[in-house]
């Protein structure tokens, strides 16, 4: 008996214990062009909850431009984040690089992308506040509407994504895989055009969504790596217009050989948000919106990385209802994140104003999986729209990306989601303006 007590007694005490002053997230502040550093010990003392307090670096994502002798803001958009292993450098991907800020303000889609690389070790320096001395460089995207970014396993090259077109929303037909010591684009891997019942291509692209022009192009969004499935592994990419999955051959990719893209694997809408488990075994996407008629999906794809190299029209392996109990409610599920043990999976559902947390292998097993639904709540009557996630290490602690769209200068928010609890640890204010994706790191 008494051993039982002590032992619950050290559970209870670790528990309790402070995590590290030295765990960090990162966070996309989108339309105000800055990232924006979270101290994770600040953002869980309960006297800063609701407060900005625990943001303790803001530092610009692109650089102004000069345009007839004066400088113009640059738009930039930083909507994803990919952190390196060592946790020195971030790659930032701007939907709309040097784009000034008022023609993409004007219309957001269809501009030039680019990839910051932030020096981790440089942004606790005050002085870097709110300019871009703690940026090492910017990769030009060579593409229109950047989005998903992700390290490939060499840890010498990353996987690039293009969502658009010039001009438009429609268009974007190509991953890029990029040079990380050289700062710069080396290979296009090009993706095949077309779905069934749709003409390809349309007389005329759709400037923007939802149309139902949509359908010949992929249109990629999120990007995540498997260091599985093929000798260098695979590359999947959420098609936010074909309502599909991309499979890449890395090896095919690296070699700037035709024909790496060797397969599509359908799913319930378009997404946004796409993970790889910890083990490479899985990948999940979540199903956002179709493109051409805007309904809105409510679920979450689980693709099996092994099956998705051989036979992708059979990869994926369960389909999990997110958000909602009613298979008919639309819950836009933003993000589909893998706790770093790979047990369970956290979907942020920006329509619902909630985050699900579900078993992985009861949802393989095709039984009910969710373990929690948490509503987010901004404090105010505006809606949480929760999108990004990242977690610690360890799994206690998730954050989570949110609040509305265009709210205007510093109205996002970042929840700190105790994960041993499945409550709200904290609340950090004054995030940007419609804060996309959030990483973890370490300070050196």
């Amino acid at each position: 008996m008494m051993k039982m007590m002590t032992a619950a007694l050290l559970a209870a005490t670790a528990l309790m214990t402070p995590v590290s002053a030295k765990d960090y997230f990162l966070a996309t502040g989108r339309w105000d062009n800055v990232m924006l550093v979270i101290d994770l010990q600040k953002a869980i003392d309960p006297a800063n909850d609701g407060t900005a307090n625990a943001v303790v670096s803001r530092v610009r994502s692109t650089p102004d431009i000069e345009v007839d002798g004066t400088k113009e803001i640059a738009s930039g958009q930083p909507i994803i984040v990919a952190i390196a292993p060592d946790y020195r450098k971030a790659y930032i991907s701007n939907h709309s690089g040097r784009t000034l800020a008022k023609l993409a303000t004007a219309f957001q889609h269809g501009h030039p992308g680019s990839v910051t690389v932030l020096d981790l070790t440089k942004v606790f320096d005050p002085s870097v506040a709110e300019t871009t001395s703690a940026v090492e460089g910017w990769i030009d995207s060579e593409g229109f509407g950047a989005t998903g970014f992700a390290l490939l396993p060499d840890g010498a090259h990353a996987a690039l994504a293009h969502a658009e077109g010039k001009g438009i929303e429609d268009g974007g037909y190509h991953i890029n895989i990029v040079d990380l010591k050289q700062g710069k684009v080396v290979h296009r891997v090009e993706q095949a055009l077309g779905k069934p019942g749709h003409a390809c291509p349309p007389p005329e692209l759709p400037k923007s969504a939802p149309d139902p022009r949509f359908g010949c192009y992929p249109d990629s969004n999120g990007v995540t790596v498997s260091p599985l499935g093929g000798p260098k592994g695979l590359i999947f990419t959420a098609n936010g217009g074909t309502n599909d999955v991309s499979v890449i051959d890395i090896a095919k990719a690296l070699a700037g050989e035709q024909g790496a893209e060797i397969g599509r694997i359908p799913v319930q809408a378009g997404g946004f948000g796409i993970a790889t488990s910890p083990d490479g075994k899985l990948v999940a996407q979540a199903s956002r919106e179709n493109a051409q008629d805007g309904k809105e999906g409510n679920t979450i794809s689980l693709i099996d990385v092994e099956k998705a190299a051989t036979d992708p029209a059979k990869a994926e392996v369960a389909r999990v209802l997110v958000g909602t109990d009613d298979a008919n409610e639309p819950s836009r599920p933003f993000v589909a994140a893998f706790t770093p043990d790979g047990t369970k999976i956290v979907s942020t559902n920006f329509r619902t104003n909630n985050i699900d947390i579900f078993d992985v292998k009861k949802a393989l097993a095709g039984e009910k999986a969710t373990l929690a639904r948490l509503p987010l709540s901004t404090g105010s009557n505006d809606p949480s729209r929760p999108r990004g996630v990242a977690f610690t290490p360890d799994g206690r602690y998730a954050a989570i990306t949110g609040a509305p769209p265009k709210g205007g200068h510093n109205s996002s928010m970042v929840w700190i989601i105790d994960l041993t609890t499945n409550k709200v640890a904290g609340r950090v204010t004054q995030v940007g303006s419609e804060s996309y994706m959030i990483g973890y790191f370490q300070a050196p």
